[in-house]
């Protein structure tokens, strides 16, 4: 008999593409069950994600060095090089990747989800319209890979899942967008 309850999602069965949140929710989660989840999944799978999640890691480190104060910035450092340090599988922005990323973009202008505050300072929109195109760049790059995407951002991912489900005729040659939260990998 499995150790993990049957509603809470399975680290055996990866691998899995992470976004960027999931990511980096995960590696820094003082959640018990998330961090074991997290530990089984890495102990039997190769991490997985998009060059986009890598580019995105690396500005908010590059934004936090801009910000820290000189005796802080050896340990950015350092939690910087740690992260390029773990193994993984980077996937790349290909041409079919960037194919389906431009069609999304063409369907979905506008990001579906308010500004937010980032690294302690409020978003403009500019910055939030970068970040949405990220997620289309990650959302099709977890299709073109046919790889459930884990995430913690919700309400943008499924509305690109929603516009591919409800597009079949503009994606014909695709699969669907298969989202996993990163609450089903705690669930109680």
């Amino acid at each position: 008999m499995s150790k993990w309850k049957s509603d809470v999602l399975d680290p055996a069965l990866g691998p899995y593409l992470f976004d960027t949140s999931a990511e980096s929710w995960l590696e820094r989660s003082t959640d018990s069950a998330a961090r074991r989840w997290f530990n089984e999944h890495l102990r039997q799978h190769t991490l997985h994600v998009s060059a986009i999640t890598v580019m995105e890691r690396m500005r908010g480190y590059a934004l936090a060095l801009a910000r820290a104060m000189p005796a802080e910035r050896v340990n950015i450092s350092l939690d910087r090089d740690t992260y390029l340090a773990v193994r993984r599988q980077v996937w790349p922005v290909d041409k079919m990747v960037a194919l389906l990323a431009a069609e999304l973009a063409a369907m979905l202008p506008l990001p579906p989800s308010p500004l937010k505050r980032s690294h302690r300072i409020a978003e403009s929109r500019q910055e939030r319209l970068v970040r949405w195109r990220c997620d289309t760049l990650i959302a099709a790059t977890a299709v073109v890979a046919a790889m459930p995407l884990i995430h913690n951002n919700p309400h943008d991912f499924e509305t690109i899942r929603m516009t591919i489900e409800t597009s079949p005729e503009r994606f014909p040659t695709l699969g669907p967008l298969n989202l996993i939260s990163v609450l089903r990998l705690t669930s109680t």
